[in-house]
């Protein structure tokens, strides 16, 4: 090499470091290609230009610059980086593979690839072992990627573990703020979950304002921690809220993973506020949204878990619009995906939301038989399939209405489900259709046992509590177990003395037995004021009406009483009082006719008013008496006597006439019109 060549390179080196230095990755690129247009086998220009391509997110052209096998060993994690940033996941661990020595930055990257192929276990078995490392029991970026890791492993118990251990840290970063709220959501405490996230976005937008990022930066920074928040709002139920949340994110159109979470949780959350007002456009609208989500180039930035969730509500919309074959063929194709497989890989529950799809497909068309064995395969392989064990009792209901098979089903649960208010409820109206009541009292007070037991009780479970001893006293009460539903009704009154349901009831059902007991509470009732008085005996005699208004008469009192007792002479006390009785007769209104405003008084209408005029009986009478003296017949008639003698004989001949036409036609030969057939 010539001196000018040494001295030429020399000074692209130099122009090369200060590019470097001052982040201006595009011009150190060109200076490499120059300096490798001289020298091919320049190995530090190369390594240079490989890097400033990975600081440009230009990891493909890294890529092809890998064309010796000996510039991949000079360079095999940054090689392997580029793989991984490129969805090439099998490929980067097959290269991480061939290193002789492991670095620490290797087995994070080799961590970081499981993670993405969902492995979460070898994922964990890492992190792990290098958490014993110097260094990285303090990193915050370490301790953020390890709960996340424990999250999507559902190993909630020891991401609360690490977040105890570093407490301190979560109001440093967002990251680490961010991942214990996702651990109180999947805890169901949404408001610890709120107060976090919140947390998170004022850490946010502290930090990247000292480091000088601009308002529309920190706000594409923050959409993860806004769809969060919008789901917080849409388990709590404010749909609104929720969908605020969702909307300010989708308008940013920044397209990372948040914004394409954002899109399928707002189509589920109109699907619900407009279920019955919207229209077949809307839901095809929201259905190409969705498939938009599936892509090859969205797909990527997105988990197993968000496809899943995406194609159900795909089925779901397919329901909607009633395109059951593409829903069909949909599950099918669903199935054979996630059905197949490891049994550690295998997703029951997916597998089971979507054959409760198949099985509402199923009864719409009264196809209940399939519908049955189709979910005999979940609840037979599966006891904890509570999905599909309600739905199969409730088959059996629709199905000619079989009452033992669904008792039988609903018996059979789990204890921690079948102890629920609302699945007691059904089984005692079941038993009570059956006619088996001691089944239904009992699952009543073993429900009351069970929260009687309860030594500390939310204010949900006192209301469940007195609400549950109401319908048992009702129930009871109902079926004339009168001692037992007055028990039930003094529970409830000893927590609320002044209860206007159980006060009234108790009383009801301790007449029955203990007329004493219901007196000791009979002061208590509230006083009823009424507006007009009331007749004791009319009501005995006459009952209550609910339909029909009665007005009592005051002016008819003594019409109405009844006559006296007759006197006897019999002998009586010194003192003696007389005393009678006045009854007020109830009038019935009735509605007054309506007649027209121009009435004639005493004006009998005619009978036949509602008949033809020409069917009347004065109509006939004037035409009989206008056409008496009418001479009906031929010219030159004078006397009714002649066109009387005349009709007589028009109907001789007419008669005569008649049998010589009959007398004819039998002498005529038969079929003499058929016409001839051609020989």
């Amino acid at each position: 090499m010539s001196k000018d060549t040494t001295i030429s390179l020399e000074q692209l080196f130099k122009e090369l470091d200060e590019n470097i230095i001052n982040s201006q990755f595009k011009k150190a690129i060109r200076v490499c290609n120059k300096i490798l247009t001289v020298n091919g086998n320049d190995l530090e220009a190369f390594q240079c230009k490989v890097i400033c391509l990975m600081q440009l997110s230009n990891f493909t052209e890294a890529i092809e610059c890998f064309k010796k096998p000996e510039q991949i060993q000079s360079m095999s994690f940054e090689y392997a980086y580029c793989l991984y940033s490129t969805a090439k996941y099998q490929e980067a661990l097959a290269q991480l593979e061939k290193q002789s020595s492991r670095e620490t930055k290797s087995l994070e990257l080799e961590a970081q690839i499981y993670y993405k192929l969902e492995n979460y276990q070898k994922t964990i078995s890492i992190y792990e072992s290098l958490l014993s490392k110097p260094g990285y029991s303090d990193s915050v970026e370490f301790i953020t990627n390890l709960c996340a890791v424990y999250l999507d492993a559902g190993k909630y118990n020891e991401c609360q573990e690490l977040l105890n251990k570093n407490k301190s840290q979560q109001t440093k970063t967002h990251e680490l703020a961010f991942n214990s709220a996702c651990l109180a959501i999947s805890k169901n405490d949404t408001k610890t979950a709120e107060t976090q996230l919140k947390l998170a976005k004022k850490i946010c937008t502290d930090s990247l304002k000292k480091d000088g990022f601009s308002e529309e930066e920190i706000k594409e920074e923050q959409t993860s921690i806004d769809v969060q928040l919008g789901y917080v709002q849409q388990i709590c139920g404010n749909l609104e809220k929720s969908l605020e949340h969702y909307q300010n994110v989708l308008d940013q159109q920044i397209g990372d993973s948040a914004t394409l979470v954002a899109t399928n949780n707002s189509v589920s959350v109109r699907s619900i506020l407009h279920f019955n007002e919207s229209t077949p456009k809307e839901c095809t609208q929201a259905m190409d949204s969705l498939k938009s989500l599936l892509t090859e180039a969205e797909s990527t930035r997105l988990n197993g878990k968000q496809k899943k969730v995406i194609n159900y509500n795909l089925c779901l919309l397919l329901v909607q619009l009633k395109k059951v074959s593409q829903c069909e063929e949909l599950i099918k194709t669903l199935k054979s995906k996630y059905g197949s497989g490891d049994a550690n890989q295998l997703d029951t529950s997916f597998i089971e939301d979507l054959d409760i799809i198949q099985v509402s497909l199923l009864i719409k068309e009264k196809k209940f038989k399939e519908a049955e064995k189709l979910l005999l395969k979940n609840t037979n392989g599966n006891n904890n399939s509570i999905k599909s064990q309600l739905l199969l009792a409730q088959i059996y209901l629709l199905d000619n209405n079989n009452i033992a098979k669904a008792l039988n089903v609903l018996e059979k649960l789990d204890s921690t489900v079948s102890l629920r208010p609302g699945i007691v409820a059904t089984k005692v109206s079941l038993y009570e259709k059956s006619g088996d009541l001691e089944k239904a009292i009992n699952s009543l007070d073993c429900l009351i046992s069970i929260l009687e037991k309860q030594q500390k009780k939310s204010e949900k479970d006192e209301e469940i509590y007195v609400n549950l001893l109401k319908a048992s006293g009702n129930f009871k009460l109902k079926h004339h177990k009168y001692r037992e539903a007055s028990d039930m009704f003094d529970r409830v009154l000893k927590i609320n003395p002044n209860d206007l349901i159980a006060l009234p009831s108790y009383i009801v059902a301790t007449s029955h037995f203990d007329p004493s007991l219901s007196q000791k509470y009979e002061g208590k009732l509230p006083n009823i004021k009424f507006e007009s008085k009331i007749d004791i005996d009319l009501i005995e005699k006459y009952g209550l009406t609910f339909e029909k208004k009665l007005k009592l008469n005051d002016e008819s009192n003594t019409s109405s009483s009844p006559p006296p007792p007759p006197t006897t002479n019999k002998p009586t006390s010194t003192t003696t009082s007389t005393t009678t009785t006045t009854t007020e007769v109830a009038k019935i209104k009735k509605s007054k006719k309506k007649l027209p405003k121009v009435m004639k008084p005493n004006y009998v209408p005619d009978p036949d008013r509602w008949l033809p005029k020409w069917q009347r009986a004065n109509a006939k009478a004037a035409r009989s008496k206008k056409n008496k003296d009418i001479i009906k017949g031929p010219q030159g008639i004078a006397s009714a006597s002649q066109t009387a003698s005349l009709f007589v004989q028009e109907s001789k001949n007419t008669n005569t006439n008649n049998n010589n036409s009959q007398n004819s036609k039998s002498e005529k030969p038969r079929n003499i019109h058929k016409k001839k057939s051609k020989k």
